[in-house]
């Protein structure tokens, strides 16, 4: 998508964009730095009614809870234009969680996401404010915290109940029937969380249609399907979604309490103290336990990586050998550029890697022992030793057996028999295992590149010369290991994860 401003530009005093990050009805946000360092999101108002959203925004400004998202500042630039200055949100939101479980979120999980956003709502109630557009797009997940964001249509609730605005109010699928009269309170975002709870847990909304005035109409005049559901549930959601405003919770607290009894999750907050004033409740972390890649992704991430590993490794391959005959001059070059020199670096490079995906795919991004994983690298490591081997030709065999080749082909130059081969297997069981592999296969690993696992490769590749080293192919067993580390950042699937120790990115509705 095309945005009004570019990388590098300062529309904003004191603020620099590095990128835009999402467009919508009342403008793009873009991730910008401070010049005091500070990560925020900028949101430029434009739109047919910016001031709906200005108005909204200067009711937050001073708004302050865990699971709501930061409102900093509203600024206006040399043009004119009005900006937003906010919290940066490195999550993912709810609506890209439920497009990956089409059939709903496992129910306690659900309970987490419905009790975190109702503290973040009521809170708002509290304040004399109704979000009026709930939905998952406005619902992240960060550090284990959801929050609620978007308060552009955010109104008091003493304020006048008719507005000119009520067709840009919300999103159809979310929107209660009295919405379309203009007449409405907080009711509108219970009814809305009623629909994003039925979803979290079946995967769909209730109304759909054609159009948004067939589903606007079924809002006003069509019950809501509830055999879906998980039978606990029916008589909460069918309360939150009842057509007359009354007949729904008086609160958020009361419908959260409603949900929280039906168990599955600990208790969202301690036993309260007594105080006169409400005030924001502990955050409860959402359960780290989301299957973020279903088998069927993981299966098909994995063929994908597998397949581009051969186009890498051969492009990989044509460049160290390149390289290595243009320091080496011309008898390097016809040396080194023989088809079966090139063919053991190309096939050892892509069975290294191949070694590597496959359990880095099986253990996803779960956490689990170091060592045992080490071990298992090792004896993988030890079958890439043995691959090699046969690569180059080599038998078992008795020293002195006249029916075993003797040099061990010119990867193993200079060494014979079972010493040889018992330092090529010892030579990569040991590499594999010196290096943690799987992390750079890692879906959610700091970064999509980076050379710190090169060096460490290429290190233990040179270190472990002393146990195995070819004469006149001392460089081959090192650029494999180094070739294999770099081609597995490359070829493997890469999302940045919510981590507080390095930059967030933002996940736009």
């Amino acid at each position: 998508m095309k945005f009004t401003y570019s990388s590098g530009q300062r529309p904003l005093d004191g603020y620099t964009l590095k990128r835009g990050i999402g467009k919508g009805g009342f403008g793009e946000v873009y991730y910008g730095v401070s010049d005091g360092g500070k990560e925020v999101a900028l949101k430029l108002v434009r739109g047919n009614q910016p001031e709906v959203e200005l108005r909204g925004v200067a009711q937050c400004l001073n708004l302050k809870h865990p699971n709501l998202v930061a409102l900093y500042d509203l600024k206006t630039d040399r043009q004119g234009d009005r900006w937003v200055i906010m919290e940066y949100v490195a999550g993912e939101a709810l609506n890209c969680v439920l497009a990956r479980h089409p059939n709903g979120l496992p129910a306690e999980l659900a309970q987490q996401w419905f009790l975190a956003l109702a503290r973040a709502v009521g809170y708002l109630h509290d304040h004399g404010i109704v979000h009026r557009d709930l939905k998952p797009g406005n619902i992240f997940l960060e550090n284990g915290t959801v929050k609620v964001g978007d308060y552009g249509l955010s109104k008091f609730i003493g304020c006048s109940q008719r507005t000119a605005q009520t067709q840009s109010v919300g999103t159809v699928h979310y929107m209660a029937p009295e919405i379309s009269t203009g007449n409405y309170n907080k009711q509108v975002d219970i009814y809305a969380a009623g629909i994003i709870l039925y979803e979290m847990l079946t995967g769909r909304v209730p109304f759909e249609g054609e159009s948004a005035g067939e589903i606007l109409m079924k809002h006003l005049t069509t019950p809501p399907d509830l055999t879906r559901l998980p039978r606990e549930y029916v008589p909460v959601v069918a309360k939150a979604l009842a057509k007359n405003p009354a007949h729904r919770y008086s609160t958020m607290a009361e419908m959260a309490r409603a949900v929280e009894a039906l168990g599955g999750v600990a208790k969202a907050e301690p036993a309260p103290a007594a105080a006169p004033a409400p005030r924001p409740q502990p955050v409860q972390p959402v359960l780290d336990v989301l299957p973020v890649n279903p088998t069927p992704n993981r299966l098909g991430e994995l063929s994908g990586s597998l397949a581009l590993t051969g186009l890498f490794a051969a492009v990989a391959t044509g460049l160290v050998t390149a390289l290595t005959a243009a320091f080496g001059g011309r008898h390097e070059l016809s040396d080194y550029g023989e088809l079966n020199k090139i063919g053991t670096l190309f096939f050892l490079t892509v069975i290294s890697c191949w070694a590597v995906l496959v359990p880095a795919k099986l253990w996803g991004s779960s956490r689990g022992d170091s060592w045992v994983r080490r071990i298992v690298m090792m004896v993988i490591g030890a079958g890439v030793g043995i691959l090699a081997l046969w690569l180059q030709g080599w038998v078992p065999g008795l020293p002195g057996d006249p029916t075993q080749p003797a040099p061990l082909s010119s990867m193993m130059s200079g060494q014979e028999g079972v010493a040889g081969a018992a330092g090529c297997l010892s030579y990569f069981a040991l590499a594999f295992f010196a290096v943690r592999w799987w992390k750079m296969a890692d879906r959610r690993r700091p970064h999509r590149f980076s050379f710190g696992p090169l060096l460490a490769a290429g290190f233990w590749g040179c270190a472990l010369l002393l146990i195995w080293h070819p004469q006149g192919q001392e460089w081959l067993g090192a650029a494999v290991l180094v070739l294999a580390a770099a081609l597995i950042q490359l070829v493997s699937p890469w999302e940045p994860a919510p981590a507080a120790a390095r930059k967030p990115r933002l996940r736009t509705v």
